[in-house]
């Protein structure tokens, strides 16, 4: 018995149809279909070493400065006789400087990283903070009230220990003043920018979460 020719062309519409249905159950298959399609989205993960690395590019985590300018004054005894100084044998002057001193995470390799995909928590222990540096800037030194001795001269390496000596009192200074405090106060700050600046387009994905050591004896 044979077929109309509208019957033909029912049946070839409904096996084209069947075919293309067909093909899209194929295609996720087959990988011709984008992850959208599956709806799915694609798996990305965080690289533990790549947000570690990060911070050992900064070389030198610095959180906080104290910034100082001080006057400082030198003095040295001259010839006494019969316990009274020779006038014209001492050596003294006053000196002004200005200088930085520098608090923050000393040695960024022993940040550690942990990654939990699962819940989406990025976790950065952060290693105590300390003073990284304290220095007075050479061309902030002046000095005033010179008076010098030609028996007993001031020698650069007496200036330079003088300065020396003014920069460790600076840090001191700086310390008791909160500078640490202030300094482990931002490390948390600084430590979530730099993952997420890390993380990029997934950073709104993660939770980052730092931990501190306890604020640092006074």
């Amino acid at each position: 018995m044979g077929f109309s020719p509208f019957a033909k062309f029912a049946a070839s519409v409904v096996i084209a149809g069947a075919g293309f249905a067909g093909g899209m159950k194929a295609a996720p298959v087959l990988g011709l279909g984008s992850a959208q399609d599956q709806g799915t989205e694609p798996v990305v993960t965080v690289d533990t070493t790549l947000v570690k690395n990060s911070f050992a590019d900064i070389g030198e985590l610095a959180t906080e400065s104290y910034n100082f300018t001080q006057v400082g004054k030198y003095s040295e005894e001259g010839t006494k006789v019969f316990g009274m100084e020779v006038p014209g044998t001492g050596s003294r002057y006053l000196i002004t400087y200005s200088g930085e001193v520098k608090a923050g995470v000393a040695d960024v390799s022993q940040i550690q990283v942990e990654v939990d995909e699962a819940g989406h928590v990025v976790t950065v222990t952060v290693p105590a903070v300390e003073v990284l540096s304290a220095s007075i800037d050479p061309a902030s030194v002046e000095t005033y009230d010179q008076s010098f001795s030609i028996v007993n001269q001031i020698e650069v390496g007496e200036v330079t220990t003088f300065l020396a000596e003014r920069e460790a009192a600076a840090a001191d200074e700086a310390v008791s003043k909160g500078l640490l405090d202030k300094a482990q106060g931002r490390v948390e700050e600084i430590v979530k920018k730099q993952v997420n600046a890390v993380l990029g387009e997934q950073a709104s994905k993660y939770e980052v979460r730092v931990v501190l050591p306890p604020p640092p004896a006074q």
